[in-house]
């Protein structure tokens, strides 16, 4: 009977362990599967001296487990130049089955832009259809034991679009 016993207690505690091990493989999967949508965008100041905006980015867990957003880093594109790179070290919660929002402040002078060759700039930032903005980036997240050092970001819109985003083109 003691055997028996015995048996029926590791069998329990084995099954245990494999439940709990597919439920944190399951939720590993759901962090890795979080998303972003571009919320859209605060112009700030446009100018000959200083083009500065705010991009707001939504990102989704859909895990039931909290995870933060340890690193941020993005290259910023108008029209394929580069024009700024920003590390932003600011860690982010995202609670589980939950929404939070990163701000992206991007500053640079349009004047660079100039010297790099892009012409008419000043008709590009008055047409919001002809200026296009990617963003290119990766995000570290973390849960725990569980993290996910590359998550990436891949967006290209027109400004038009940044300042009225679609809910059609939502990822998530």
């Amino acid at each position: 009977m003691k055997k028996v016993y015995k048996i029926s207690l590791i069998s329990a505690f084995g099954l245990g362990i494999i439940s709990v091990m597919a439920y944190v493989a399951s939720q590993a999967k759901k962090l890795k599967d979080a998303c972003y949508t571009l919320a859209g965008a605060m112009v700030h100041e446009i100018s000959f001296q200083n083009f500065s905006f705010t991009l707001l980015l939504n990102i989704s867990n859909k895990s039931d487990i909290d995870f933060v957003v340890t690193k941020q880093l993005y290259n910023i594109y108008i029209n394929n130049m580069l024009v700024a790179t920003i590390d932003n070290p600011e860690k982010i919660k995202v609670r589980g089955n939950g929404k939070s929002t990163i701000n992206i402040d991007v500053s640079f002078n349009p004047q660079d832009l100039l010297k790099k060759g892009m012409e008419n700039i000043s008709m590009l930032i008055g047409n919001k259809d002809n200026l296009i903005i990617e963003i290119k980036g990766n995000l570290s997240l973390k849960a725990g034991i569980v993290s996910v050092n590359d998550y990436k970001v891949d967006e290209r819109l027109s400004m038009k679009e940044i300042l009225a985003p679609s809910k059609s083109k939502k990822k998530c």
